[in-house]
């Protein structure tokens, strides 16, 4: 019997808190590694304007280069950091979660055993618990420090020329339109494949454990096509959730190459008519680019947030379970003292002890 259909009131970012809650120093840290290097990303634009206006009036660029330099050093060095410090601390999560749910489900009622599956109770301490990784640093972080940037990065579009950032802004909100359609999919085909391969896990361990009875019985044939039945409705539903989480990519990249040739058309008749000079052009197509990344961030945070839901949704099953109370840890016996000997014994045992001898005649 299958424990899917149990239900959990809290809801899934709820539930996601509670688990990085331990570790929420080491993820606050690896986040602010994430948004400086967001910050010396969005100066590189700047730099790049005062490189161009020193080279258009014959000014010295050694400044300006070296201040480029610096910044991709530090972008590179900041960025590395933090993301070795997300990435531990998405471990860290996971070996948490893994923890709490091995001893809830060795406190498992006898009852509860019977009336679930071994093998899905496995595949949620393995396989779900796993998808707390990518969700911890994709969906939580990167929703965060993606989030932030991309306010950061409309800002600092707004300062350079509001016109080419309201181009900007209308064709982002066309493929935002897009991606609230394909989202609750992405939900729904994760957890239909999740579960599939919990129901795959159950039919193994079950037929392991009736091996002898199934080689006696010869339902070798049988049992080999229920499981392929059970891997290919997993193997279908995955794919069909990769074709969304592909679309969804897909339409955050073209949105942003509209974006960048509409603004290179606009920018262009404003440079010709002289409402801006080239170098705010160049400027706001750095912009541009580095807009990409936020927002491609936040996608894949969205996306990944519907796969680890539908994780935590199923890890918060196991925990509902009817399970004994945490029983305190049983203090190991000491070892019994030996008993002291007395001097007398001591000192008896201590004087050699001499044999007679026989004299022979």
């Amino acid at each position: 019997m299958s424990i899917a259909g149990t239900q959990s009131g809290a809801p899934a970012w709820r539930l996601l808190l509670d688990y990085v809650r331990p570790h929420r120093w080491a993820l606050l840290a690896g986040a602010l590694l994430s948004l400086v290097t967001g910050g010396a990303a969005l100066l590189l634009p700047l730099v790049a304007r005062g490189l161009i206006d020193d080279l258009s009036h014959d000014r010295a660029i050694t400044g300006a280069l070296l201040a480029m330099s610096a910044l991709v050093v530090a972008n590179a060095a900041l960025g590395a950091l933090g993301s070795y410090v997300l990435r531990r601390t998405a471990e860290s999560v996971v070996l948490g979660a893994r923890r709490a749910l091995s001893s809830y489900l060795l406190r498992l009622r006898i009852p509860a055993v019977d009336r679930s599956e071994p093998g899905d109770l496995m595949a949620r301490i393995t396989s779900d618990t796993t998808l707390l990784r990518e969700v911890t640093t994709d969906s939580l972080v990167g929703l965060g420090t993606g989030g932030l940037t991309l306010v950061a990065t409309v800002v600092m579009m707004g300062v350079v020329d509001p016109v080419l950032l309201g181009v900007t802004l209308a064709v982002i909100a066309g493929a935002g339109t897009v991606l609230s359609l394909i989202v609750p999919r992405i939900n729904r085909a994760s957890r239909q494949a999740q579960d599939a391969v919990g129901v795959m896990g159950a039919s193994l361990e079950r037929v392991l454990g009736a091996l002898r009875t199934v080689k006696a019985s010869g339902a070798e044939d049988r049992e080999e096509r229920r499981l392929h039945a059970a891997a290919e409705e997993s193997w279908r539903q995955s794919v069909r959730a990769a074709k969304w989480t592909a679309a969804a990519g897909n339409t955050a990249g073209l949105s942003m190459q509209v974006a960048f040739i509409t603004v290179l058309a606009v920018g262009g008749a404003r440079v010709a008519t002289g409402a801006i000079d080239i170098g705010t052009l160049v400027a706001f197509l750095l912009y541009v680019f580095y807009l990409m990344q936020p927002i491609q961030q936040v996608v894949g945070a969205i996306t990944q947030y519907q796969t680890g839901a539908a994780a935590l949704s199923r890890i918060q099953e196991a925990l509902q379970l009817p399970a004994e109370p945490p029983s305190p840890h049983a203090e190991l016996p000491s070892p019994a003292p030996h008993p002291q000997p007395s001097p007398s014994t001591t000192s008896a045992s201590a004087t050699p002890t001499t044999c007679p001898t026989s004299t022979t005649a």
